[in-house]
C-alpha cells in the first residue's frame, strides 16, 4: 500500500474508533503531548516534535493539516486565536489573527427595508471577511518556531494532493450545508460528488477526496510566505470569485490585513492561574467572571453534580453571557471596560445577584441590551432554537517535551464557512460577518445576542465565542498543567469552563475531564441545555423546580486537552471522544 497509503488507512481507521467509542483512557508520555480533532493533524504535530520541533511547529502543522481534512471547521480562508507559553521565559504571548470586516462593509448590510435579509450574513459572497489564518500561522512560526515553513507545511500539502477519506463527521457537517455548496460550482466540485443523474450530492464515507488546487496554493504559501497568498494569483483569484458572487471582498483589504498582539486575560482558580484570551473574544470574559463566581460563592470548591452547585453555574454563565450582549466588541473599535467587568467588585456583585434556590428569567436581564423585548428570531429568519452541534471550529492543544504549551482555536465560522471557494485556488472562504451585530439585539445562526459595541464596521474584528486557554500548576505559576480548548460557537466558554473545574474540582484525568456530561446557557434562549449525558433525571427535576427550562440535546463540542503532571512532569492528551480527534504524544 506504501507509506501515504498506509497513513491514510490508519487515520480514518482511528476517526472511526474514535467517533464510535466511548471513551479511550489517557495514556502517559514523557514528551510532548497533542491533542486535535483529526487523526492526520495529530500526526502532523507529532512528527514535528519528533523532528526537533517545538508546540508552536506542532500546532501550525495540525492547523494546516486541519485546514485540509477538516474544512467544515476551519481552512486558510478563515481565522483564529492562539496563546502561547514560552517554558524557558515564563512569557504567555497572544496572536490575534481573527478575520476583520472588508473596508466596503457597513453597519446595514445585511438590512432591507429595516428587516434582516435571510442567509446574506451566512451564505455566499457577502458573509466574507478578511481572512487572517494565512498571516497568522506564519506569524506564531516566525516569532516562536524552530522549523521552516516547507517543513511545517509538508504533512498538508501532501493531505491535500493525495486526498483524505470521507468520515461520518464529513458527510454528517456536508449534509447540512449541501444546498449552500451547490451554489458555488468550485465548492461543489470540490466537497461534493456527481450522482448518476449528474447532480451533487455528499461524498459517502471512505470517499477519497484529493484537493489539488489547495495543494498548490499551500505549496506557493511554503515557499514565499504569506505574500504569495495576500497578494499575486492566489488573492486575485479570491478577490474576482467574490467580486462575481456579489460581495465587498478587494485587493486592497488583503493587502491591508493585520494580525495584533494582545496581552491575554488572567485569573486565579482555586490556586491555579489562569490565562485566556482578552477581547474580541468573548469567551475568555466568561471564563474569568464564571470561575471568579464559582469560587466566591463555592469558596471550599464544587461538588459533583450537586444540585445548589449545578443552579449556581447556570445562573452564573446567564450573567457572564448578559455582560457579553451588552458590552463586548472589538476593543479597537469600542471602549470595552473590561477592567471593571473582570475586577472582584463586579464579579462579586454578579454572584451576590444569584437567587440560590429560584432561575432568574432572562427577560428581566434584557432592558439595557435591546431597549425592549428580545427577538424570537434568529438573523436567517429561523425561530431561536439554535443546534450548539453545528460547530465549525476547531481547537488544537499542545505542550512540548520542555513545558512550551498552545492552545490555538480557528474557524471558518459556519459549516464550511461561506460556501465560496476562490476559484483555482482551493480556498474555501469564511462566513464570519455572521459573528457581528448584524441588527443589534438580532440573534446571529447560534442564536447570540449582542448589541451595538459588535455593530459591522470596515475593519472591525467581530465578536468571538472562542477561548483557547492554559491552566498552570499550583506548585509553580509559570509551569502550564493544562491547555485546553473547543469548538462548539456560543457553547465554546462552558465547554471550557466545564473542563477546567472537572480537573481543579474534581480531580478528574484529563480523558474524563473533555468526555464529562456538559451543561450550557447563554441568556438568550432562557433554556438550560444538557447533553444527552450530562444530568440523572432526578437532578433535571431538581433543576427544573427551581424554574430552569431543560432542553435535552444530543451533543456539542470537542474539547481537545493536553495536561502536565506537576509531580511526575508526565504528559496527557484527550480529545473529546464525542468526535472523530486523537490524542497522541511522545514516548
Amino acid at each position: 500500500m506504501g507509506a501515504v497509503g498506509s497513513g491514510l488507512a490508519r487515520a480514518v481507521g482511528l476517526a472511526v474508533l474514535l467517533a464510535t467509542a466511548p471513551s479511550l483512557a489517557a495514556r502517559p508520555y514523557r514528551g510532548g503531548a497533542v491533542a486535535t480533532a483529526y487523526p492526520p493533524a495529530s500526526e502532523a504535530a507529532l512528527k514535528m516534535l519528533e523532528k526537533g520541533g517545538n508546540a508552536v511547529d506542532a500546532a501550525v502543522a495540525a492547523a494546516f493539516v486541519a485546514a485540509v481534512v477538516g474544512p467544515y471547521h476551519s481552512g486558510v480562508g478563515g481565522g483564529g486565536f492562539a496563546l502561547v507559553h514560552e517554558a524557558k521565559t515564563g512569557d504567555t504571548r497572544v496572536l490575534d489573527f481573527r478575520e476583520v470586516a472588508p473596508k466596503a462593509a457597513s453597519r446595514d448590510m445585511y438590512l432591507k427595508d429595516g428587516a434582516l435579509v435571510p442567509g446574506l450574513s451566512t451564505d455566499g459572497a457577502l458573509s466574507v471577511a478578511v481572512p487572517g489564518a494565512v498571516a497568522g500561522y506564519l506569524e506564531l512560526l516566525a516569532t516562536h518556531g524552530k522549523l521552516k515553513p516547507a517543513v511545517v507545511l509538508a504533512p498538508a500539502i501532501q493531505w491535500a494532493r493525495q486526498g483524505f477519506w470521507v468520515t461520518p463527521k464529513y458527510q454528517q457537517m456536508a449534509t447540512g450545508r449541501a444546498e449552500c455548496l451547490r451554489q458555488d460550482p468550485e465548492a461543489a466540485r470540490i466537497f461534493l460528488v456527481k450522482d448518476a443523474q449528474g447532480a451533487f450530492g455528499v461524498p459517502p464515507v471512505g470517499h477519497l477526496l484529493k484537493q489539488p488546487d489547495l495543494a498548490r496554493t499551500l505549496g506557493l504559501i511554503a515557499k514565499g510566505g504569506a505574500k504569495a497568498f495576500y497578494s499575486g494569483p492566489v488573492a486575485q483569484a479570491m478577490v474576482k470569485s467574490v467580486k462575481d458572487a456579489g460581495g465587498v471582498l478587494t485587493q486592497e483589504d488583503l493587502t491591508a490585513y493585520k494580525t495584533r498582539k494582545a496581552t491575554p486575560l488572567e485569573t486565579t482558580y482555586r490556586g491555579h492561574r489562569i490565562l485566556t484570551m482578552p477581547p474580541p473574544s468573548a469567551g475568555g470574559l466568561a471564563v474569568v467572571q464564571v470561575l471568579g463566581m464559582l469560587q466566591q460563592l463555592r469558596p471550599q470548591g464544587v461538588p459533583y453534580r450537586d444540585p445548589d452547585s449545578l443552579h449556581l453555574y447556570v445562573e452564573a454563565v446567564r450573567r457572564a453571557y448578559v455582560d457579553r450582549a451588552k458590552y463586548l466588541g472589538d476593543p479597537a473599535f469600542v471602549q470595552v471596560p473590561l477592567e471593571r467587568l473582570t475586577s472582584p467588585g463586579h464579579i462579586a456583585d454578579l454572584a451576590g445577584s444569584i437567587d440560590p434556590k429560584k432561575a432568574t428569567a432572562s427577560a428581566s436581564l434584557l432592558a439595557p441590551v435591546t431597549g425592549g423585548p428580545a427577538s424570537t428570531l434568529r438573523r436567517d429568519g429561523g425561530p431561536l432554537t439554535p443546534e450548539p452541534e453545528k460547530k465549525n471550529t476547531t481547537h488544537i492543544s499542545v505542550i512540548d517535551k520542555d513545558g512550551n504549551a498552545v492552545a490555538l482555536t480557528t474557524t471558518v465560522n459556519y459549516s464550511f464557512g461561506s460556501c465560496l471557494v476562490g476559484k483555482g485556488t482551493g480556498v474555501l472562504l469564511n462566513d464570519e460577518m455572521d459573528d457581528f451585530a448584524a441588527q443589534p439585539g438580532v440573534p446571529n445562526a447560534y442564536g447570540l445576542v449582542t448589541g451595538e459595541p459588535n455593530a459591522i464596521q470596515p475593519g472591525k474584528v467581530p465578536l468571538s465565542s472562542m477561548s483557547p486557554t492554559l491552566v498552570f500548576a499550583r506548585e509553580d505559576p509559570k509551569r502550564v498543567m493544562m491547555a485546553v480548548g473547543s469548538p462548539g460557537g456560543s457553547t465554546i466558554p462552558t465547554t471550557v469552563i466545564q473542563a477546567i473545574t472537572n480537573v481543579v474540582d474534581q480531580g478528574m484525568d484529563v480523558t474524563r475531564a473533555v468526555g464529562a456530561g456538559r451543561l450550557h446557557h447563554q441568556y438568550l434562549p432562557d433554556e438550560l441545555w444538557v447533553d444527552r449525558w450530562g444530568l440523572e433525571p432526578a437532578t433535571l427535576a431538581t433543576l427544573e423546580a427551581r424554574g430552569h427550562k431543560i432542553r435535552r440535546l444530543e451533543a456539542w463540542g470537542d474539547a481537545e486537552a493536553v495536561y502536565s503532571d506537576p509531580r511526575t512532569n508526565l504528559r496527557y492528551s484527550s480529545s473529546d471522544p464525542r468526535n472523530e480527534g486523537a490524542a497522541l504524544g511522545q514516548d
